[in-house]
């Protein structure tokens, strides 16, 4: 299934950043990889791995994108 999720995070820099992410992930909600990220600061390597723990942690706020 495909999904959208919006979240504010800080990057590598310290930087805030509103991030609207596009993502997969099986009927269980377990997640399968990003397909699109979007964001008014940079996201560095090393904010990937944060943001993909922040996505799962959010997955009650998952909104299905058909």
């Amino acid at each position: 299934m495909k999904y959208t999720h919006t979240l504010e995070m800080d990057n590598e820099q310290g930087e805030r950043c509103n991030v609207a992410v596009a993502f997969r992930a099986d009927p269980f909600k377990r997640f399968a990889g990003f397909t699109s990220i979007h964001s008014d600061n940079p996201i560095y390597s090393e904010d990937l791995h944060h943001l993909e723990q922040f996505i799962r942690m959010d997955k009650d706020k998952w909104v299905t994108n058909r």
